[in-house]
């Protein structure tokens, strides 16, 4: 699962539960757990919208982990610190299209423990609270995919849902109902009406073969100057998506399978254990979770999900660990839940997949921001199912401190579906002929001194103009979060700079007058070029706050980005701010701020922002402090598909006359704008007796100010 987002390291949870109460530290202490514990919930809901919701998550599942065991152990720490609403207490965080479903059990979601010391201490706290010696277990690797309740009445399938927040999920029956080894009527007699539970997912040869089909489609496509198809990131993220089709049809031609692997409640009798109730499940037809098995007591069960750890990649299918489950229903019924978790079950987590391999050369790669990062040229090797050629060094002082040489081998860790590291050399294989690694004197591209800032723990070449960073800024400013130009890729922004066509963000602007040089270039027929112009027309209603972030500026993501734009409300006020006005922005700082005004120092950079306003991009925040308007102080919410307007246009020109949209309805939400097929926020609305506007009312409201 891929989740690339850069996360601050933080000290780990072990470290925290260490600390004193909060009597025994300082005010300042004290602040900053109490900011910590909120910096983690907001990072921790905004991936699980990632994940749960849009299927595209931004860290690996290790790192996502880090981050909940952080959070879990100041909470546990210090209730005190510790809010209703927080992560540890809720599962996932849905944002649906689809119809919203109240499950009648809460679908709970798993912890964890990374190892059998970890395992053992969770069978110990489960005994001493069930008051007896041992149970037996039920172990089942942890397929990596959606979760599903499924509904059956009188042995018809009529409802499938998502977990969602594990209260309301997604009513996704016509895409379920399409998946071939699930029978759409049970077999024998079941119960009147009962639920089953289990996981969506996409086999490995089926995934490998769905994107072997849209590669070479993708060669038809690019031989007719059409835009080509994305290849699915993993099986996790192309079932879920499959789940989520508006179309059936296309989740039908996706090749998913499921595993049912627990009853959720049931209105007739069942069995007394869940060792029986998979047997039980089974004998409708139902496919329950593959390789399933009893032990006996806590050693066999250890002994199973280590075993498990070298057996994972014979599968065809992801599995990321095991779960563990109590068999016996009334020791689940006596034990429990706590916060979102049972007591009576954990998932055994997998470590990272490492291997062995010889590393040929350290090179260095230089970043958008300059930054010479070195980066390993390895012997290929396979490291969880995946070839590996390069792997990440860090910088310098990492590769120093392990002491990793060329020619060395060495141990290369992938942690889910991140970017593979260098753990650190075999030294009992290292040869007379390993070299020690000198830093580069000089950027590789442009040659010039490179320079280490105070503080940092990396070189940078100090040219704002390198090649290399400008081109790199470029694949920043065309992505999906900053400009949004589709079709103008990597492979062209550095064929355009070769054949003189661009030189900076600025000049794209300037790609729809030379239409004959576009056409001039490989592969770009008179379809595609069509495509980038109408893409780069388009751009011109990006927000300002986009467009700055894909300036590329150091330390300027787009959250800060969005901050800058709201506090300054124009380019040209940033432009002239001091580093003690744009530091005075809470969650900003002085680092920030001297990134900023070098940046804006440089003569080519002023020459970019002028090229972009001259093109007639939006370099002003619409609805930002710097404006007033008739609607100043009202707060609307955009929710459904509107008819004659997109909803980023509605929430430009609410903003245009003052007004501010959330995301969410709450009590200072003036009206909830409502479209077809508006979901979880409508029914939060109705509930709370919140303004519901239709699009005529919309319409009317604008029509009146503008």
């Amino acid at each position: 699962m891929v989740r690339t987002r850069k996360t601050k390291k933080r000290t780990p949870a072990t470290a925290v539960e260490a600390t004193a109460p909060t009597a025994n530290l300082s005010d300042a202490e004290t602040l900053d757990l109490r900011n910590r514990a909120e910096e983690l919930r907001d990072l921790i809901r905004y991936h699980n919208r990632l994940y749960y919701a849009k299927d595209e998550p931004e860290i690996s599942d290790p790192d996502w982990d880090e981050l909940f065991q952080e959070l879990r152990s100041i909470e546990k720490r210090y209730p005190q610190f510790q809010t209703t609403d927080s992560p540890t207490q809720q599962v996932g965080a849905p944002e649906t299209t689809f119809d919203v479903v109240q499950h009648r059990e809460p679908m709970l979601s798993l912890g964890n423990v990374f190892d059998g010391e970890g395992l053992r201490e969770w069978h110990r706290r489960a005994s001493e609270l069930a008051n007896v010696d041992d149970f037996a277990m039920v172990t089942e690797p942890k397929i990596d995919g959606l979760a599903i309740a499924l509904v059956y009445e009188n042995g018809k399938l009529i409802r499938a849902a998502t977990r969602g927040d594990g209260r309301h999920g997604e009513n996704v029956t016509p895409n379920i109902l399409t998946i071939q080894t699930l029978p759409h009527q049970l077999k024998r007699k079941p119960p009147t009406l009962f639920e089953v539970r289990g996981e969506v997912y996409m086999p490995g040869s089926g995934f490998e073969a769905m994107n072997r089909a849209i590669e070479e489609e993708n060669l038809q496509l690019l031989a007719e100057g059409r835009p080509t198809k994305r290849l699915f990131a993993n099986p996790r993220n192309a079932a879920a998506g499959a789940v989520r089709q508006k179309d059936p049809a296309i989740t039908r031609s996706r090749p998913l399978a499921i595993g049912i692997y627990q009853l959720g409640w049931s209105d007739g009798p069942s069995p007394a254990t869940h060792w029986e109730t998979l047997d039980w499940l089974a004998d409708f037809g139902l496919p329950t979770a593959p390789l399933a098995t009893l032990q006996k007591s806590i050693d066999p069960c250890v002994a199973t999900c280590e075993v498990w750890v070298g057996k994972r990649d014979g599968l065809d299918f992801d599995i990321d660990g095991v779960v563990v489950k109590i068999n016996d229903f009334a020791i689940q019924r006596q034990l429990g839940v706590v916060g979102r978790d049972p007591r009576w079950a954990t998932a055994y987590k997998f470590p990272p997949q490492e291997a062995t391999t010889k590393l040929l050369e350290i090179a260095i790669n230089v970043g958008r921001t300059g930054a010479l990062n070195p980066f390993a040229k390895l012997e290929p090797v396979r490291v969880g199912g995946v070839m590996v050629r390069q792997a990440t060094l860090h910088n310098e002082d990492d590769i120093n401190r392990k002491d990793i040489r060329e020619g060395d081998t060495v141990v290369v860790r992938r942690a889910g579906e991140v970017i593979p590291q260098v753990v650190g050399p075999v030294l009992d294989r290292r040869t007379k002929e390993s070299k020690p690694f000198e830093m580069l004197e000089r950027c590789p591209v442009s040659n010039d001194i490179a320079v280490r800032p105070e503080g940092e723990a990396r070189y940078f070449c100090p040219n704002p103009v390198c090649p290399a960073v400008v081109r790199r800024t470029m694949d920043l400013f065309v992505s999906r979060g900053a400009a949004d130009i589709e079709g103008l890729g990597e492979k062209l922004i550095w064929e355009l700079f070769e054949n003189g066509l661009i030189e900076d963000a600025g000049d794209i602007y300037a790609l729809p007058d030379k239409r004959n040089d576009l056409l001039a270039l490989e592969r770009m027929g008179e379809k595609r070029v069509d495509n980038l112009i109408a893409a780069i027309e388009a751009s011109k209603t990006r927000t300002f706050a986009a467009i700055l972030f894909g300036l590329g500026i150091r330390h300027v993501g787009f959250e800060v980005a969005g901050m800058l734009a709201r506090h300054f409300g124009a380019m040209a006020t940033l432009q002239t701010a001091s580093v003690e006005e744009i530091a005075e922005i809470e969650g900003v700082g002085p680092v920030i701020g001297e990134s900023v005004v070098a940046w804006f120092a440089h003569e080519r950079n002023q020459q970019i922002v002028t090229k972009l306003g001259k093109a007639g991009l939006r370099l002003t925040e619409e609805g930002g402090a710097a404006r007033e308007g008739p609607l100043a102080g009202e707060q609307y919410v955009v929710t459904g598909r509107l008819e004659s307007m997109s909803r980023n246009e509605v929430e430009s020109a609410l903003k245009r006359l003052g007004a501010k949209v959330g995301s969410g309805v709450t009590k200072k939400t003036t009206a909830l704008i409502a479209g077809e097929e508006a979901g979880s926020k409508l029914a939060k609305a109705e509930k709370s007796g919140t303004p519901i506007w239709d699009e005529k009312q919309l319409l009317a409201l604008l029509a009146r100010y503008e």
